[in-house]
């Protein structure tokens, strides 16, 4: 399903861990590597891209010996933009950068590359975060959690999800989060049997994919509730949609996907719905 995997590097060990998932899922789904590295202007002229060229010549060597195209290449610019420029040349199927997890206004204030490429880039994101575990030593998936909340917006995610479980063979695990206080019974039941349907048309196109599913409807802050979910053994990555909003509102309320991504236990695949691609 993914022809053309582009993994951003910057030669830290956050961007190692998310090289070595983008490695390995791109050799079980039998994909090319793009290796990219972004040697900022201001910052350490020669030098700085001299590292940065060994960066990607380990990163794209390591990929070849786990059986894969690879190619490296850096650029010189803000990363995140020349990611979202490389990605857009090359017309990569998925984007894999590693994230820092930062949270909270430090996050919003001073940004990190990770959420900057999920909010510019037009493709799916694989995010990894340096807390996060990855099944390295057999290669493959198998329990793909999709977060989802029946709308729009998650249209995309819940075709990645299941595309992914099928090539995968992977069992696929759907969540809906009822985020709604206590005190307004009515709403939350109107909202508990919209995440009952959801769940359960999720379930159905698994089956009809022949994909083995789960089907879960838990109440609480959908971030709280989604990262409960991942901290579990049994899930092995996460999928989830995204917003394409930007301003600092958006940012300091938080997605969920934001507020996901940073501290989830397992990589993160973020994707945006056509809509959000068009109104972006």
């Amino acid at each position: 399903m993914y022809d053309d995997v582009l993994i951003a590097t910057d030669g830290s060990d956050v961007a190692a861990t998310a090289g070595t998932v983008g490695i390995s899922l791109a050799r079980a789904l039998e994909a090319s590597v793009h290796v990219l590295a972004v040697a900022e202007r201001k910052r350490g002229g020669t030098a700085e891209r001299d590292h940065r060229e060994a960066d990607v010549e380990a990163l794209a060597g390591k990929a070849r010996g786990a059986g894969c195209e690879a190619e490296p290449v850096v650029r010189t610019g803000r990363p995140a933009s020349e990611i979202s420029t490389y990605a857009d040349e090359i017309d990569a199927d998925l984007v894999v950068v590693g994230t820092h997890g930062r949270t909270g206004v430090r996050q919003v204030v001073l940004g990190s590359v990770a959420l900057e490429v999920i909010r510019e880039v037009q493709r799916p994101v694989l995010s990894v975060g340096p807390t996060a575990s990855w099944n390295g030593s057999s290669e493959s998936i198998e329990d793909v959690l999709l977060a989802t909340d029946g709308w729009s917006g998650s249209t995309a995610a819940t075709e990645h999800a299941l595309a992914l479980a099928e090539a995968c063979d992977a069992r696929l695990h759907a969540l809906y989060a009822v985020d709604l206080d206590a005190e307004v019974p009515e709403l939350r039941q109107g909202f508990e049997e919209h995440g009952e349907k959801t769940t359960a048309a999720v379930a159905e196109r698994a089956t009809e994919r022949g994909v083995e599913a789960t089907r879960t409807v838990a109440q609480g802050p959908a971030h709280e509730v989604v990262l409960e979910h991942t901290g579990t053994d049994s899930v092995d990555l996460l999928v989830m949609g995204t917003e394409s909003k930007s301003n600092l509102e958006r940012l300091v309320v938080g997605s969920v996907s934001q507020r996901v991504v940073p501290s989830a236990d397992v990589p993160v695949l973020t994707v945006r719905t056509v809509d959000d691609q068009d109104s972006s």
